[in-house]
C-alpha cells in the first residue's frame, strides 16, 4: 500500500504545484498589467499637462511678438492705438490663441486615448488572471481524474484481495 500512497502523493503534489504555478502566472500578469495602466494614465496626464504649457509659451510668444510689431510700428512713426496697428496685433492674438486651443485640445484628446489605454490594459491583466485562475482550476480537475482513473486501474488489476498480482501473474 505504500506505493500507492506514494504515487497519489506525488500526483497530487504536482497537480497542486502546477495549479499554484497558474495562479501565480495570472497575478503576476494583472499585477504587470495594473503598472502599465498606471503608468499610461500618468504618460496621459503628462501630455495634457505639457499641453497646457506649450498653449501659455505660444501665449507668451505672441505678446512678444505683438510687442515687437508694435515697436517697429511706432518707429516707422505709425500710430500703434489706432488702425493697421491693431489690426496686426489682433491677427497675432487670434491666431496664438488658435495655436495655444488646438494644442489643449489635442492634449486633451491624447489624454483621453491615454485613458483608454489603460482601462484596455487593466482589462487584458484581469482576463489573463481569469485565465489562469481557470487553468489552474482545470488542472487540479484533471489531476483528480487522473488520480481516480488511476487508483481505479490498479484497484481492478490488484483482484479481490486488494494485492497486486506477483511476477508472472502468480499472487
Amino acid at each position: 500500500m505504500g506505493v500507492e500512497v506514494a504515487l497519489v502523493t506525488a500526483l497530487v503534489a504536482g497537480t497542486a504545484m502546477s495549479a499554484y504555478s497558474s495562479v501565480q502566472q495570472g497575478r503576476q500578469a494583472k499585477l504587470t498589467a495594473d503598472a502599465q495602466s498606471d503608468q499610461a494614465q500618468i504618460d496621459a496626464d503628462n501630455a495634457a499637462s505639457a499641453a497646457v504649457v506649450q498653449a501659455d509659451r505660444i501665449r507668451k510668444m505672441a505678446r512678444i511678438q505683438a510687442g515687437e510689431a508694435n515697436a517697429a510700428l511706432a518707429a516707422s512713426g505709425v500710430e500703434v492705438g489706432a488702425g493697421t496697428a491693431v489690426n496686426i496685433n489682433e491677427d497675432i492674438y487670434k491666431n496664438a490663441e488658435e495655436d495655444a486651443a488646438m494644442t489643449i485640445f489635442n492634449g486633451e484628446n491624447q489624454r483621453k486615448r491615454g485613458y483608454v489605454d489603460a482601462s484596455n490594459i487593466s482589462l487584458a491583466g484581469r482576463q489573463a488572471q481569469s485565465s489562469a485562475n481557470m487553468q489552474a482550476a482545470g488542472t487540479v480537475l484533471g489531476g483528480a481524474a487522473q488520480g481516480f482513473m488511476g487508483y481505479s486501474n490498479w484497484k481492478a488489476s490488484a483482484g479481490s484481495n486488494g494485492k497486486a498480482a506477483g511476477v508472472g501473474g502468480n499472487g
